[in-house]
């Protein structure tokens, strides 16, 4: 009699359990449902994306090409600028620097027999 009585409130608790998981059952169906379209509306759209990717990479790996060119182009131009407008422009200021010690020195001397007269 207690076997029967425990098996009967059993099967009623698992008839309880099952009917209480049909929704869920159901609402699990319709996310399936939902997954499938969004998947497939993925790999539609996939290989116009991957396209736009790649041109994308393509595009920045050019572009970073052309700047590494730019820049080298400038290192080259200021190695020439300092080979042919660097060395010449110290050149020049060392002469006048040495043309205004020669007129400080006959001015010292002009002064000193001025001076002394």
């Amino acid at each position: 009699m207690i076997w029967e009585m425990a098996l009967t409130i059993f099967l009623l608790i698992l008839s309880v359990m099952v009917i209480m998981l049909i929704p869920t059952i159901l609402n699990f169906n319709r996310t399936l449902a939902k997954l499938s379209k969004t998947l497939e509306t993925v790999n539609k759209d996939l290989p116009d994306i991957m396209i736009d990717v790649s041109n994308f990479t393509y595009n920045a790996a050019s572009s970073s090409e052309k700047i590494s060119d730019t820049l080298s182009d400038i290192a080259e131009l200021e190695r020439k600028m300092s080979r042919e407008i660097k060395q010449p422009l110290l050149e020049a200021a060392a002469t006048f620097g040495g043309f205004l010690q020669g007129i400080q020195a006959f001015l010292n001397l002009v002064m000193r027999k001025t001076r002394k007269n």
